[in-house]
């Protein structure tokens, strides 16, 4: 039984006959027939007695009352799923890590108004690893991650963006008043930095191996949250963060001139490659507003 059927019911009882019906619908009458007779099967009785009159039968009766019900429910059911198609409903799980929060939330969450205003944004804010594991795991749709050369085959990453590390201290340090900073002298200093699984973490080790100077690192502190980093940073203590991070009111702070080192961080999205994705569409898109 299909909407279709169900109009050409309502019109037999209306237009009081199979001929007239056919006549109104534009349909030959073995097709008005046809449709009585698949209705008769799904329901299980007769609509009609049989005859020039077309006279309902008492399930008939019943049934005509509620037919415009049922019609309207097959117009709502026809208009979810060419809004489900169109990928205008649903979900959709979104993964941000922090030095990106700031500038592509507002844009993604504008975008989502403007051409998805019936879905759901869900938001989870993490470093790479989490986020990157939560992809692998089909519980985000997307995330936008630090680059990872060592991601399972099974995910593809697209560069949106570039930043680099800083390193910062305040005002009245006594680096902030060199030329030139080496790592070296940084690592004379208590350092405050993300943790192990933080991309900044990750690439200052990077530079540490590749210079041979791991065992000289000395006192450090570990902040998962590296928003706070600029907030806490306190006496001779030297953090480490993305420049993206960095506060334009934080007055009280300066950046140390770092000699030529590569700390040099790729942004990107990620996903998880699928033969078929409900929400390509929207995710390309998303894609493409925060590329740059």
């Amino acid at each position: 039984m299909n909407i279709n059927e169900l109009i050409t019911f309502k019109a037999v009882v209306e237009k009081k006959g199979f001929s007239t019906a056919a006549e109104f619908l534009d349909y030959s009458q073995s097709n008005v027939t046809k449709h009585i007779k698949k209705i008769e099967e799904t329901v299980g009785f007769s609509l009609f007695d049989r005859g020039w009159k077309s006279t309902l039968t008492k399930e008939g009766e019943l049934f005509y009352k509620e037919v415009d019900n049922l019609i309207d429910h097959w117009k709502s059911i026809s208009a979810i799923s060419e809004e489900i198609a169109a990928e205008q409903i649903g979900e959709i799980r979104i993964g941000i890590m922090e030095p990106l929060a700031k500038q592509l939330l507002p844009q993604i969450i504008h975008w989502l108004k403007t051409n998805r205003p019936k879905m759901n944004a869900f938001f989870e804010m993490g470093n790479t690893q989490r986020l990157t594991d939560l992809v692998q795991h089909n519980e985000l749709d997307i995330a936008f991650v630090g680059e990872n050369p060592n991601i399972s085959p099974e995910l593809e990453f697209k560069k949106i963006s570039e930043d680099e590390l800083v390193f910062i201290a305040l005002k009245e340090h006594k680096l902030v008043r060199e030329k030139t900073v080496e790592i070296e002298d940084v690592l004379n200093y208590p350092i405050l930095y993300g943790d192990k699984t933080c991309l900044s973490h990750q690439r200052f080790m990077k530079v540490l191996q590749n210079n041979n100077l791991v065992s000289e690192l000395k006192t450090h502190y570990i902040c998962s949250n590296q928003l706070l980093i600029a907030d806490i940073l306190a006496e001779d203590q030297i953090g480490i963060v993305p420049r993206s991070v960095l506060k334009s009111s934080a007055t009280n702070m300066a950046t140390l001139p770092i000699g030529n080192k590569n700390f040099r961080l790729v942004y990107g999205s990620l996903i998880k490659k699928k033969e078929y994705n409900y929400l390509k569409e929207t995710i390309q898109a998303i894609i493409a507003l925060v590329t740059k």
